[in-house]
């Protein structure tokens, strides 16, 4: 057995005009599936240059990183691109839906670039993914019709509906109000309780919260990994309970 991710002395340099900086540095960690991890810090931190090349949106300059056993460092863009589409989900601060188009046709989308999935049951898989998040009643709706809650229902959808073996959420909660960003978080901790990964990138304490193990990052390097205290867990809870 492998673990779904591990990361090995992991670096990422940007250069610009000469001027090099390192965003992520010596960078080791693996998390296994059916886990529910926060990577937390400040802007600035890394963490989203973390989750940028753990999404196979990026590439790291030094460093290995094998997804599901799979060496991603020797990988063709077309490779990577595949391995993405058929692994991973994404859920962004901004949404990222097609303003003009409905519900069900965001959400369809990546059946659709995947042509080794592409089949009769499409319908079915969209239809489950709604139903999942709590959206089906809005699946006819062109997504500019929708609240920002339900537009963060669609994108979770979207992101399920390939059935990844990890979920990425980017700051889910980062443009919407307090009682929706809990209901947005609830929604995440159900599908973590049904057997998928989960991967949260935020810089907020309580949100991170919601996962299960907190990995801190700081100037590009991990300065903790500890797993969330029952105490801290129960805060949470208490904080639901008020909204």
């Amino acid at each position: 057995m492998h673990p779904l991710i591990k990361v090995v002395d992991l670096c990422k340099t940007y250069e610009n005009e000469g001027v090099k900086t390192r965003a992520v540095c010596g960078v080791s960690f693996t998390i296994e599936k059916g886990e529910f991890v926060s990577i937390m810090g400040p802007s600035g931190s890394g963490k989203s240059t973390l989750m940028q090349i753990l999404g196979l949106l990026d590439r790291p300059t030094e460093g290995k990183y094998f997804l599901d056993g799979q060496d991603t460092s020797a990988m063709s863009e077309n490779e990577l691109a595949d391995l993405r589409n058929r692994k991973i989900g994404f859920v962004f601060q901004s949404f990222n839906l097609l303003p003009r188009t409905t519900v069900y046709e965001n959400v369809e989308l990546p059946l659709i670039y995947d042509r080794i999935k592409m089949s009769s049951s499409n319908n079915k898989k969209v239809l489950s993914a709604l139903r999942a998040v709590g959206i089906f009643h809005r699946k006819d709706y062109f997504s500019n019709q929708l609240s920002g809650g339900e537009k963060q229902r669609v994108a979770m959808a979207r992101a399920l509906v390939n059935d990844p073996e990890v979920i990425f959420a980017d700051e889910p909660t980062g443009n919407l109000d307090s009682k929706t960003g809990v209901q947005v978080m609830e929604i995440l901790e159900d599908l973590n309780r049904h057997g998928h990964t989960i991967i949260l990138v935020t810089h907020e304490t309580v949100t991170a919260s919601y996962a299960k193990r907190i990995i801190k990052i700081l100037d590009g390097k991990i300065v903790s990994d500890r797993e969330v205290s029952e105490k801290k867990r129960q805060r949470v809870e208490n904080r639901k309970n008020i909204k």
